[in-house]
């Protein structure tokens, strides 16, 4: 093997292990399944301020239009539309103030499950 090669295998291996137990510096978050509601909401008191990312998804009923909606502690808010057959959706949220934390999904019609979940 030559020198060259050698020292990109370490180098690779290097960066692999670093990638690997790198920790998280704050990951948190939380999730909720709502059946047969026509919302779904989770909230709490946990987040420590910066991007809130929130994922949402419908499965079954009518292809309606779904509201999401955020809002903090300071009347912060982040909304999005989305269609109940669209793919599981992420949306970012920057900027939020430490706190409290709400998030809601509306779908106006009956469905198998509403799911919602926050992270940072």
């Amino acid at each position: 093997m030559s020198g060259a090669l050698r020292k990109s295998l370490a180098a690779a291996l290097a960066v692999g292990t670093a990638l690997v137990t790198a920790p998280v510096a704050s990951a948190g978050g939380h999730d909720k399944t709502c059946t047969s509601d026509r919302a779904c909401l989770i909230e709490g008191h946990d987040f420590p301020g910066g991007t809130l990312s929130i994922d949402a998804d419908v499965v079954g009923g009518p292809n309606t239009v779904v509201h999401l909606r955020h809002k903090g502690d300071h009347g912060e808010r982040c909304v999005a539309d989305f269609w109940v057959n669209d793919p599981p959706r992420s949306w970012t949220c920057p900027n939020v103030r430490p706190g409290h934390y709400r998030v809601v999904i509306d779908a106006p019609d009956r469905h198998d499950a509403l799911m919602v979940g926050v992270r940072w």
